[in-house]
């Protein structure tokens, strides 16, 4: 078993790759390892989420827009490199994926001999600069090389991983965990649920993620307007991000903004899947997906666009929600009023979301040190 155990992540912002190790190396933790979460930035939601028994560490480099630019970058990579000294890991866990490519390298100029696990969240592309490209190009090479075992959350990722060069027996392919169900606080549901109130009767849809382009809500607020056209029904999307405003204006350009709710981020999500009679995913593409999980753990409804590559794995083809093509506003707003009519009952949907419990997925991480 390794002594001291390390999770990186460049921050703790929002985003589902943070949370998740924020909850593994928690997991670690309770489990009687040393472990580290080592950041280039504490700042955001997910550091609210950390345990106690997991040691931090925090470089405190300024985030500029989505990352830290070049000179950030770089001085992030050094300091890696002093840390990684330090500490004298024996297991270092990495995610996303431009993280992996850094740690990658921290790893190799630190002289460390940790073990290497690299987690894969993403079916994402390689930067599209000239020389950005370039760069990512040869730190993948060199990710493929030092990885101990790759970590793909769903099948599909595994196989990406596979076509940028990692041999497929280096690929594990290990689900995102189910956090431990705690009810959001009443007044965090009391809010929503009163916002909700006001915009009339009907169901109410929800939906979570970052406002941003592959997540498609466009093509979600044209299947819901389609919907409401027929019957009542209510719209949250909660989640912030560069599109919001277009979106409350397509909204309006759609005639139902009085049926929309765009409450912002919230912190504890718990509070959306409450208000929710049917939780839809319109994304275009999900390494793994995991509000799917997270609504079906609340007994939830759900249906999901079939992107690649999640939801497909999670809703078991289609078995615990129905999946439609990718964009398609018809077939979108079709299976929402069927759901809603004839659903699955919630024990069905929460005993799928069990196969997916902090306990389970834990196991499999720990089960990499052997």
């Amino acid at each position: 078993m390794a002594d001291t155990i390390v999770f990186h992540t460049a921050s703790l912002t929002g985003g589902g790759a943070e949370r998740v190790f924020v909850l593994m190396a928690n997991e670690f933790a309770a489990r009687g390892h040393r472990v580290i979460l080592f950041t280039w930035n504490a700042g955001g939601p997910n550091a609210g989420l950390l345990s106690p028994g997991v040691e931090l560490i925090d470089l405190g480099l300024p985030i500029r827009g989505e990352g830290y630019g070049k000179l950030g970058t770089l001085r992030g990579l050094l300091r890696s490199v002093a840390v990684f000294r330090r500490l004298k890991p024996d297991a270092v866990y990495s995610a996303p994926e431009f993280a992996n490519l850094l740690m990658a390298l921290a790893l190799v100029l630190a002289r460390s001999r940790a073990r290497f696990f690299p987690s894969f969240h993403a079916a994402a592309s390689l930067p599209s600069g000239r020389i950005g490209a370039r760069i990512a190009v040869l730190l993948s090479k060199l990710v493929a090389f030092r990885t101990t075992k790759a970590i793909a959350v769903s099948r599909g990722v595994g196989r990406d991983v596979v076509a940028r060069g990692v041999l497929g027996a280096k690929v594990a392919v290990i689900n995102n965990p189910l956090p431990v169900s705690t009810a959001a606080p009443q007044s965090a549901v009391t809010s929503l649920r009163q916002k909700v109130a006001a915009m009339g009767e009907g169901p109410v849809l929800v939906t979570a993620g970052r406002l941003v382009a592959i997540k498609d809500h466009r093509t979600l607020l044209a299947a819901f307007a389609k919907l409401r056209s027929r019957r009542p029904a209510r719209l949250v999307i909660c989640g912030e991000g560069p599109l919001r405003q277009s979106l409350e204006q397509y909204a309006a350009e759609l005639g139902i903004s009085g049926s929309v709710l765009f409450p912002g981020y919230i912190t504890d999500p718990d509070a959306c899947y409450a208000v929710a009679d049917l939780f839809v995913l319109s994304s275009i593409s999900e390494g793994f997906g995991n509000v799917l999980v997270e609504a079906l753990g609340a007994g939830v409804p759900v249906v999901s666009t079939d992107a690649p590559h999640g939801p497909r794995e999670i809703l078991s083809d289609g078995e615990f929600g129905p999946l439609v093509p990718v964009g398609d506003v018809d077939a979108l707003a079709k299976a929402i009023e069927i759901t809603l009519d004839t659903s699955l009952p919630s024990e069905t949907l929460k005993r799928r979301a069990a196969d997916f419990a902090i306990g389970v997925i834990g196991d499999r991480y720990e089960a990499l040190l052997a």
